[in-house]
């Protein structure tokens, strides 16, 4: 019994000292309050960047001490070196209840872009404090600037050169390409080279002008039309050659600087056709052309020559019969001078008037039959010869010679003043809107730019680029009027 109290005595006993051994300011914990209680930089590479750390404690501490320990990125791949933290020793003994501050400076001259954590370890006798540290660093300014702007840039010059410089090149190396090609054949192609000059002509004047929509439609015309000849080449020879019996029969003597206008008709009907022959769809039918203008021509050398016959035979009568017969061939040429191809009905009409005074005439002159003979014997036709008939000729194999275009640098330019400052003013929006809204979403806000090397720049590049397409749908759309 006595030895349980004694037990419970010494029990209570070193309770009571435990308690006031707690209770006495050597052995209480001190606690520390720290302002900020997490310190955040957030700064760019090259700058040196200084914060304030404010503490306040409960009970006095001494031996105090400010360390700086390095920090590190999420992934520990990438440390921010304690050397890059400067921190001047805070005074190492503070009161109760007193606020004591000391610097803290960070030096990014050498440091790498990134978020990093770390701490700053705040020792003093019987304890310590641990501060959280937390550093976002990114690259300076100028380069992401000049990325942004190069990627617009770019936009702006692609965008420029798809709508004019591209269409301009194409338009150049059309012109140079079907030039060589129809240069080599001129003197064949005839009609069709001229036609097709033509084309390049008016397209090189709206190149000069920029008009390269209405140059472009001109040299698809000379396309077209250089490929008609090119597919049934053989075919549109032999019709040429046509042409040049029909004119070689016009500029013999009796026809040459001929007055009658049926000549006349034939000559410029036949010039026409030859220059329209680009716009048939065979040779075909500008044989069926030239055939008609054949018939024609040989109706008139008939007519022609019979008059011819008739003054011949009138020439061998004599007295009043040969002075009225002359009077008669006299009318029926005047008739002729004035006929027309069209006048299908009077020039049958004129033919059957001559060939009846021919037997009129021979039935006044039977004395002089051997003369009539001779008269008879000495007059030749000189029709024209028709040449054959156009054969299926297998259409000529056209290969276009397309060399492959190399990209040129084309200038930008606007038609006159208001579309200038129209341009102008959706570019600065560019510049200004999209790129500044660009610039501060992927650089300002983002703290850590230039963490993922190429990345944030290549992000950059991309927003530049579509920028201008973002600039140019709104062009049009603000172009656009109502319908």
């Amino acid at each position: 019994m006595r030895f349980c109290r004694a037990g419970i005595f010494n029990i209570l006993f070193l309770t009571l000292t435990i308690l006031i051994l707690l209770e006495s300011p050597v052995f209480a914990q001190a606690e520390i309050v720290v302002s900020p209680k997490t310190v955040t930089i957030n700064g760019t590479r090259g700058e040196t960047i200084t914060r304030t750390i404010a503490v306040r404690t409960s009970e006095e501490i001494n031996d105090v001490k400010a360390i700086a320990l390095d920090a590190f990125s999420a992934d520990n791949s990438v440390v921010l070196p304690s050397a890059a933290i400067e921190i001047t020793t805070p005074p190492t003994q503070i009161s109760v209840n007193e606020l004591t501050s000391f610097p803290l400076r960070l030096n990014l001259q050498s440091a790498p872009s990134g978020e990093f954590t770390g701490e700053i370890l705040l020792t003093y006798t019987g304890g310590e404090k641990s501060i959280p540290l937390i550093v976002r660093v990114k690259d300076p300014w100028l380069l992401p600037l000049m990325t942004l702007l190069v990627g617009i840039a770019i936009s702006m010059a692609v965008s420029a050169y798809s709508s004019e410089g591209k269409l301009s090149d194409e338009v150049t190396l059309s012109l140079k390409n079907i030039s060589t090609q129809i240069d080599s054949d001129k003197a064949e192609a005839r009609s069709f080279w001229s036609r097709a000059a033509m084309y390049l002509t008016i397209a090189k004047q709206a190149q000069d002008g920029k008009q390269f929509v209405l140059a472009q439609t001109e040299l698809d015309k000379a396309k077209a039309v250089w490929n008609k000849w090119l597919e049934q080449r053989p075919n549109w020879l032999i019709q040429f050659r046509y042409y040049d019996s029909l004119r070689q029969r016009l500029e013999q003597n009796d026809l040459k600087n001929s007055s009658a206008l049926y000549v006349q008709e034939i000559n410029r009907d036949l010039e026409q056709t030859l220059q329209n022959s680009p716009d048939l769809s065979t040779p075909d039918k500008l044989k069926q052309r030239f055939d008609e203008l054949s018939k024609q021509l040989n109706r008139y050398i008939r007519l022609k020559l019979q008059l011819e016959k008739l003054k011949g035979l009138i020439a061998v009568l004599e007295g009043e019969q040969r002075y009225e017969w002359e009077d008669k061939a006299d009318d029926l040429t005047q008739r002729s001078q004035i006929l027309l191809p069209s006048q299908d009905d009077e020039a049958q009409k004129l033919e059957d008037e001559i060939n009846t005074s021919i037997e009129k005439v021979r039935e006044l002159g039977a004395n002089a039959a051997e003369t009539f003979k001779s008269v008879d014997g000495n007059i030749e036709l000189g029709l024209v010869l028709q040449p054959p008939s156009v054969k299926g000729a297998k259409p000529q194999e056209v290969f276009g010679i397309f060399p492959i275009w190399q990209a040129v640098a084309s200038l930008w330019q606007t038609a006159n003043g208001r579309l200038r400052l129209f341009y102008l003013s959706s570019y600065l929006i560019s510049f200004i809107v999209l790129a500044g809204g660009g610039f501060n979403q992927l650089y300002w806000t983002k703290s850590t730019f230039g963490a993922n090397g190429w990345g944030d720049y290549f992000a950059l590049l991309a927003w530049g680029f579509g920028a201008e397409a973002t600039r140019k749908v709104v062009t049009q759309v603000a172009g656009k009027t109502d319908s």
